[in-house]
């Protein structure tokens, strides 16, 4: 009798609870649309505890943990169910510490599902600058009521694939401060959270300061499958012109020094959901040089597309499917100060004398092509608030496509001047690449990415690059970057190292 009284409470608590919980708002099914999909079949003697998910992808939100007699003996991710011995059990839901979880007391009968209809709420909370751009910018939540902290929140690194994550917390109003401020700052935002509701917002923050500027509700497509599809594409120009510093290890007259005058035009188009992410990278970057004792030539010269797919079995890992094409937009040309005679040899081994040369083309237009192919898994390994760091591992493949293209050099032993008609190649191997973004002051970031390919057992066959940018931000518009650099390229079998600085002027469309 006690057992059937607690029971008809609960269904009576849930039916409330039902009426005031507002499906609508959720990103994901109804709760009983939810329930249908599970596959989950109740054996003899179990009872089946299901709690649904306000929010998609699955894994966005925190588990649940189900507790008998101060004992946790079970956990899921909310939108999953777990099977039970009949009995009565502490649920506890949301984000926080342990003590700040909401507890329920839910009996579970045998060969029956008992259904949570959620009297929590979820919040998402997308962190985007001025030009609506995702960015690794923290904050953190506060209990309005006492100041109560419950956790820092992350902005998301989207080229990645990574998902904002969903708070589940008691109903009530909650402040959005910067990390480390109290309730009783000036600068802050409110939110009311209602039973049963999932509300979006995006948080805006001033790129070179770090305050927040904007709080608003985040724009929810409700009409149609086609429009809901149509908003998981997204696509942004950045268009740039910079004044660069550079010197280089690679020229034959050691270190000169250059100044560059360029423009880039960057595109990034993305396609999201809860289980695919793909991306698509188009870079343009074009520009003249004047390098110390020569005449104005060309400078910056890069011409790149990169796409990238993963499909997440867990918000953390993946398999992945990459690809890269980058060649030049102009032909290449060497420079000399004073008439030379230069040997050409081409690949055959033909030679040829050019005599009184002021200009020899290295490369002509779009040559070489570079072309990189990677399958494999890929992983996040660390999301914390000063750095982050992906891991991807798997088969790699690459070809440089060259076309009349030359090395220019001294002969050691004659002491002429050679140009070495190089061809094509191809690789295939294994390949690692290892992405890190770093928050190394409050104005300033670093960004890594080092990619290489193990075509054998021999380490002189491998071929790496290594990328670093770091970024100071000086105002909404003006940025200070420093690159530098580091390649070992197929042909050449030798590293190969560019530094430059950057002052870059950038506007988003």
């Amino acid at each position: 009798m006690r057992r059937t009284c607690l029971l008809l409470i609960a269904i009576m608590l849930l039916a409330f609870v039902a009426a005031n919980a507002d499906e609508s708002s959720w990103t994901s099914p109804p709760a009983n649309a939810q329930l249908q999909r599970d596959p989950t079949l109740i054996p003899k003697g179990k009872g089946f505890l299901f709690v649904p998910s306000l929010s998609v992808p699955l894994g966005n939100e925190p588990s649940y943990f189900v507790y008998l007699d101060g004992e946790r003996i079970a956990s899921a991710p909310t939108g999953r169910g777990v099977l039970l011995d009949p009995g009565t059990y502490d649920v506890l839901i949301g984000s926080g510490a342990i003590s700040q979880l909401i507890r329920k007391t839910v009996p579970l009968l045998e060969g029956q599902t008992t259904l949570m209809k959620p009297d929590w709420a979820a919040l998402v909370i997308d962190v985007i600058d001025a030009s609506r751009t995702s960015v690794n910018e923290t904050y953190e939540i506060l209990d309005a009521a006492d100041g109560e902290p419950y956790g820092i929140g992350f902005g998301i690194e989207e080229e990645r694939g990574e998902r904002v994550r969903t708070w589940l917390l008691r109903p009530g109003v909650y402040h959005v401060v910067r990390v480390g401020e109290s309730v009783t700052t000036i600068r802050k935002f409110s939110v009311q959270l209602s039973p049963g509701t999932l509300t979006q917002r995006n948080l805006v923050v001033d790129g070179p300061t770090g305050d927040f500027i904007g709080f608003y509700p985040r724009p929810v497509l409700q009409t149609s499958r086609a429009e809901r599809t149509m908003s998981t594409v997204t696509s942004q120009t950045e268009l740039s012109g910079s004044v660069q510093f550079n010197t280089s290890q690679q020229t034959a007259a050691g270190r000169p020094t250059s100044l560059n005058l360029a423009v880039q035009m960057f595109n990034r188009t993305r396609y999201n959901t809860e289980r695919d992410f793909a991306s698509i990278r188009v870079i343009l970057e074009e520009g003249a040089s004047k390098v110390e004792g020569e005449d104005l030539n060309k400078g910056v010269d890069r011409a790149e597309v990169r796409a990238t797919y993963i499909y997440r079995l867990s918000p953390r890992i993946g398999p992945y499917v990459r690809g890269v094409v980058s060649s030049v937009v102009f032909p290449t040309d060497t420079r000399f100060s004073n008439p030379r005679d230069l040997i050409r040899i081409s690949q055959s081994g033909h030679t040829d004398t050019l005599r009184s040369l002021t200009k020899f083309t290295t490369a002509p237009s779009l040559s070489p092509v570079t072309l990189r192919e990677g399958i494999g898994i890929n992983s996040q390994l660390v999301r914390s608030f000063g750095i982050n760091m992906d891991l991807r591992l798997g088969i790699g493949a690459r070809q440089d496509l060259r076309t009349e293209f030359y090395q220019v050099a001294t002969n050691a032993v004659t002491g002429n001047l050679e140009a070495m008609e190089t061809g094509s190649t191809s690789s295939t191997g294994l390949e690692a690449l290892l992405i890190m973004d770093a928050r190394l002051a409050r104005y300033i970031n670093l960004d890594s990415e080092f990619d290489i390919l193990i075509t054998s057992r021999d380490t002189g066959d491998w071929f790496f690059t290594w990328e670093n940018r770091m970024r100071i931000a000086l105002t909404s518009f003006i940025n200070l970057d420093i690159v530098a650099d580091l390649e070992r390229e197929q042909t050449l079998r030798r590293l190969q190292g560019r530094e430059q600085l950057l002052l870059r002027f950038s506007r988003f469309f």
